[in-house]
């Protein structure tokens, strides 16, 4: 198993590899025709007025959709342990004009330095699997909301069924040695099992714990090129990579991408899809 701080530190790295990249193709990754964002703010149902938490917002998706929510009386605050995400979602605040928004960089999942009962709603987009410990995150959150106040995640669910995730990793496989052993530790299917995360927010407190899967596009892109071009620029463990490759193993590399994006998709456009698992909970009432 990976130390926890160890993987904390891994993932600032990354995260400051893929930041600038992730604002840069902030709407393909947003993905318009997919729903995820649509079904958070749903299931979370902030009103005007409410406060919410976004807990690990990276870039600040979906905390625009729940700024809008929320109206001017309301508040949004987005948490994230990767100092350039949080300059990336300033940047998107301050060009969006969102003045009921405010981001903050933590030190990690365990410590949100938030007043108890501080937040109606809380929501986690795609942030909880990559934690080390969700389970205390969960109780963080727990604790910041208000009673009767609401907690929403989404997860990926079914590896298999993640078109970005299998394509990149098929293709990587074929250039470079893959790891002995299945891998461990947070990352991007770490919270794929509907029971673990009944089990963690059921252990951090949370009631009428419900798990839905649903199918959505995760990423839209115009064709196989610029969508590997993409990865090369989002996704950190792939950056990382090719600053260690000579530079014909990484146009080779870039090339055989490209071809597999071609045979799935042919001349444009790309959408990739993936299972969504959504988690919500409720902090009992006094």
């Amino acid at each position: 198993m990976v130390n926890a701080d160890t993987a904390r530190q891994r993932q600032r790295q990354e995260w400051a590899l893929s930041a600038p990249g992730w604002l840069e193709f902030r709407d393909n990754l947003s993905a318009r025709s997919g729903t995820m964002t649509a079904r958070i703010l749903a299931e979370a149902a902030p009103r005007p007025g409410d406060r919410v938490l976004d807990l690990a917002c990276g870039i600040g998706n979906p905390t625009d959709a729940l700024a809008a929510a929320v109206g001017p009386t309301g508040t949004v605050l987005g948490l994230d342990l990767s100092p350039e995400m949080i300059a990336g979602a300033r940047q998107w605040a301050e060009r969006a004009g969102a003045a009921n928004v405010e981001f903050r960089v933590i030190p990690d999942e365990r410590e949100l330095g938030l007043p108890p009962e501080e937040f109606d709603v809380a929501v986690c987009r795609v942030g909880l699997q990559y934690m080390p410990e969700p389970d205390a995150a969960l109780r963080a959150v727990h604790e910041a909301l208000v009673p009767g106040g609401r907690m929403v995640a989404t997860t990926l669910g079914d590896p298999g069924l993640c078109m970005a995730l299998r394509i990149s990793s098929q293709v990587i496989a074929r250039h470079v040695p893959p790891p002995d052993g299945p891998p461990s530790g947070p990352g991007p299917v770490a919270l794929s099992d509907a029971n673990r995360l009944r089990e963690l927010f059921a252990g951090a407190g949370f009631t009428d714990v419900v798990v839905r899967p649903f199918e959505t596009a995760l990423i839209e892109i115009g064709d196989a090129v610029a969508c590997w071009h993409m990865f090369e620029r989002t996704m950190g463990p792939l950056i990382a990579l090719l600053a260690t490759m000579p530079a014909d193993r990484a146009r080779a590399l870039r090339a055989d991408g490209v071809a597999a994006l071609r045979a799935e998709f042919g001349a444009g456009p790309v959408v990739l899809t993936g299972q969504a698992l959504l988690t919500s909970g409720t902090k009992p009432p006094r």
